[in-house]
């Protein structure tokens, strides 16, 4: 994927924060923003759903260190991914709207805190010549102490359940907010989507190499859509239907060669830091 006279920071952020440099298939991915589209699926056409993502993801916070999505747990502190603080450069975080560019609520983080297992495989080499499909992260978490508080509301603006509960059953509906592209592409979207996957069992998950139940759980994108985790969705919070918090965005199958229908996505597994967040947050 990178050519021998790529920068360590490029590797980094091309392969961890999402994925692709070789485009998929045209039509790989059916998101579409900033208007009302259908999907081609089977045959017929299938609507998206409109409605506001912030109705759906209150949690939400997008755009640390540029490219990374998080997860409100408190008044004064967000969970995101490790590696996303690989590129921080002291930006603020927008939360509480769809939109970005206007009406958000900027706090800045007062303090960071890396869990103290977090590691990440060797993006600083050339993914063909090593033979790389994907570039993995283990204990991938981060939490951020903002330096004022969020005025939650519950509603408009609320901290998501920490989910405690050591296995997720195979096939739970699960989704995340997104601002990602189809493709790899060195930029965010400026509207909030949101993506619907399933989890899948632990046998199904280890196909993949690096993957460890221990601190991971992976999803597939349910039918119509597929949806895939792509450039920019790092750090974004995996919730089930209850708005309960299971998971981080971290890494994705073939990553780093693509982004597409079909191929696992990988969380970091909240549950099993659920004593470390308790430890460092008090919540």
């Amino acid at each position: 994927m990178f050519s021998s006279k790529q920068s360590v920071v490029l590797a980094v952020a091309a392969v961890l924060f999402g994925c692709a440099c070789a485009a998929p298939n045209p039509g790989a991915n059916d998101i579409q923003l900033n208007q009302k589209l259908s999907i081609e699926a089977k045959g017929a056409k299938q609507p998206i759903d409109t409605r506001a993502v912030k109705e759906r993801y209150p949690y939400a916070v997008r755009s640390f260190g540029g490219f990374c999505g998080g997860t409100i747990i408190s008044p004064t502190w967000i969970l995101t991914a490790g590696h996303c603080s690989i590129l921080y450069a002291g930006s603020g975080l927008p939360a509480g709207t769809n939109i970005t560019e206007v009406s958000s609520l900027y706090r800045f983080p007062k303090r960071l805190v890396i869990h103290p297992l977090f590691s990440i495989g060797p993006v600083w080499l050339n993914a063909t010549e090593f033979n790389l499909k994907q570039a993995a992260a283990r204990w991938d978490f981060l939490l951020i102490e903002l330096e004022e508080p969020l005025p939650l509301d519950g509603k408009i603006l609320a901290a998501a359940k920490l989910d405690d509960q050591p296995d997720l059953p195979a096939g739970l509906d699960v989704g995340y907010p997104s601002y990602s592209t189809d493709t790899y592409e060195a930029k965010i979207q400026s509207e909030m989507h949101g993506k619907k996957l399933s989890v899948q069992s632990n046998e199904v998950c280890s196909k993949l190499e690096q993957f460890k139940a221990e601190d991971m759980l992976c999803a597939k994108g349910r039918p119509p859509r597929y949806d895939f985790v792509c450039f920019s969705d790092s750090g974004s919070g995996l919730v089930d239907n209850n708005g309960r918090l299971v998971g981080v965005v971290s890494w994705a199958e073939n990553n780093a060669f693509e982004c597409r229908n079909g191929n696992l996505a990988v969380f970091s597994r909240v549950s099993s830091v659920r004593e470390w967040i308790r430890q460092v947050t008090n919540i």
